[in-house]
């Protein structure tokens, strides 16, 4: 199931947390967690048909639901219209298709604000692809929208990064920090073509969560072990496919580590 139209933030400054090293809130505040939705890509319902619309209602009575725990959220396109940009030692490489070819398939996002990560399992049991796929939650470092909210003038992408984790995945080493430098310089180069930023914490700190005959399976760790993992995430917006891609191989990734670059779905 996909996710159906949410604000891509209604935040204008950047929303950070003082965490424990586990990537809890320290006691009194609150977190953000990356909810990924994700399922078999092949059981989607066709656009337009009774099943499609059956599903825009149900993601529409979440966001009612969940308004005020709703931070950001969109929607992706199929993974046939993703490109990858491999990063290596020589110019950047870019394939067509996902990162990675498998049945399972991210479909969309959440960024969702929670006191406690039992209250973010509780918002998760509730979208629709709990119940036909997975919700891979895991705490954020922080959301970070554009600065003076820029005007939308192209189309809008959101850029995944993959990799081998490292030290720099890790908030508060001297490799995040200087990782973090140069996100900053990439955003700053960038200008309006950047609409947001995702930071995460290591991916052993995702949780997954699951709806099966109303029961609630909720399990440690991403859905699929891979040596490699979703390091963040960017929202660009670019006038053409070419130009999203010459972007994304600009954005700093691990050493081998690659961009995985899909459209946004708008919905009217």
């Amino acid at each position: 199931g996909r996710i159906i139209s949410a604000r891509l933030s209604r935040r204008d400054e950047p929303f950070v947390v003082e965490v424990t090293g586990d990537g809890r809130p320290i006691e009194g505040g609150t977190m953000q967690y990356l909810a990924l939705l994700g399922g078999d890509e092949s059981l989607d319902p066709a656009q337009g048909s009774p099943e499609w619309d059956a599903l825009l209602v149900d993601y529409r009575r979440f966001g009612t639901l969940a308004a005020d725990a709703i931070v950001a959220g969109e929607a992706l396109q199929p993974t046939a219209t993703a490109a990858t940009v491999r990063h290596g030692d020589g110019a950047p490489l870019v394939i067509d298709g996902p990162y990675a070819e498998t049945s399972e398939a991210i479909g969309g996002f959440y960024v969702l604000e929670a006191a406690t990560l039992d209250d973010a399992i509780e918002l998760a049991k509730e979208i629709p692809a709990a119940a036909t796929g997975w919700v891979g939650l895991r705490p954020m470092e922080g959301w970070y929208p554009a600065e003076g909210d820029p005007e939308v003038t192209g189309v809008r992408y959101m850029a995944i990064m993959y990799g081998k984790e490292s030290a720099a995945d890790t908030p508060g080493t001297p490799e995040w920090e200087a990782s973090a430098a140069e996100h900053g310089r990439f955003v700053s180069e960038a200008g309006p073509a950047v609409l947001g930023g995702v930071a995460l914490h290591p991916v052993d700190t995702t949780t997954t969560v699951r709806v099966r005959d109303g029961e609630v399976l909720v399990t440690d760790g991403p859905y699929a072990e891979s040596a490699e993992v979703a390091g963040g995430a960017y929202l660009i917006q670019a006038a053409d496919r070419d130009e999203a891609l010459a972007l994304a191989g600009r954005i700093p990734v691990n050493a081998g580590g690659a961009v995985e670059v899909r459209p946004i779905w708008v919905t009217h």
